[in-house]
């Protein structure tokens, strides 16, 4: 026989008025509340929140002071969006109730002992800051509505590194720019290297840093037959031991053209070569030309 009272028992034990009657709340979400009043009418109007949510956690309608709610109904006109009891829209998306201004304050407060200040002088030179601070790194956080918080974009790295700042011979620095291709303007002397083929931002950063490190050892290595190089193989044409040159000493000889203008000439001559022509420059190089062979100057 088992120990308990069969329900038939009780109910007529019940009904004689032998045994007390219990009551019990029924499993409805309003009468539960009933029994006692959630937190969130409790509260002080002048209580500190970060107490209350002082980290990320999943929204409570008890907790959270405010009248939220949150889904959709055929006519939102004659009836609002439900309420914040019970309702699962608020339970499945991420909040940022714990990222309110005081809350940030408060950690930027907390851990200002452990920071330094930003130098003013590099805010104020940009010059000094791309000698100081020659590696940048760019990358974009996304915050968007949507089923998954993630987004593929966010993992996209992208390094600058200003290549005056590795310090490299003429050898090396044309070697570099041969293996960096593309991906080094001989402009602005700026190196840009885009990783986006890792999973994750923390993994992309490492792959960027890893190629500049490859690039750079690489870059100042000397092989046995990078030695067997002609000038024909040289990304850029050289003034010294051209054919031009070697006919402008001919013909400057019976002028007597002093060095200076000569080196001058040079250096015009190696930015019209190696550089984009343009109406200018054709012009300032002819002016130039005439100018050394003792010429009439071309009038601009």
């Amino acid at each position: 026989m088992p120990k308990r009272k069969l329900r038939g028992q009780t109910q007529l034990e019940q009904a004689t008025g032998r045994a007390e009657m219990k009551t019990r709340s029924r499993t409805d979400l309003m009468d539960r509340l009933a029994q006692r009043p959630p937190r969130s009418e409790e509260m002080d109007a002048d209580q500190k929140w970060s107490d209350v949510w002082p980290a990320a956690r999943t929204f409570a309608a008890s907790v959270v002071p405010l009248p939220v709610r949150m889904g959709s109904r055929p006519n939102t006109e004659k009836r609002a969006p439900f309420k914040k009891e019970g309702n699962l829209e608020l339970v499945k998306i991420p909040n940022f109730l714990h990222l309110t201004p005081a809350a940030i304050q408060q950690h930027c407060e907390a851990i200002k002992k452990f920071c330094t200040p930003f130098p003013p002088e590099l805010l104020n030179t940009p010059e000094l800051a791309k000698t100081e601070l020659p590696i940048s790194v760019d990358y974009n956080t996304y915050v968007h509505q949507g089923t998954n918080i993630r987004d593929i974009r966010s993992r996209v790295v992208t390094m600058k590194v200003q290549v005056a700042a590795l310090k490299f011979s003429e050898h090396a620095l044309e070697k570099f720019a041969r293996l960096a291709a593309n991906r080094y303007d001989e402009t602005t002397g700026i190196l840009t290297i885009i990783t986006d083929r890792c999973h994750t931002r923390k993994q992309n950063i490492d792959y960027a840093y890893y190629l500049l490190t490859v690039l750079y050892h690489e870059a100042l290595k000397v092989e046995s037959w990078e030695k067997l190089s002609a000038r024909a193989d040289a990304l850029k044409v050289d003034f010294d031991g051209s054919t031009t040159k070697s006919r402008l000493v001919e013909i400057i000889e019976k002028t007597h053209v002093d060095e200076k203008s000569m080196e001058s000439f040079g250096k015009m001559w190696n930015e019209y070569r190696n550089t984009e022509e343009t109406p200018e420059k054709t012009r300032e190089y002819a002016r130039r030309a005439k100018e050394i062979l003792g010429l009439r100057k071309a009038e601009v």
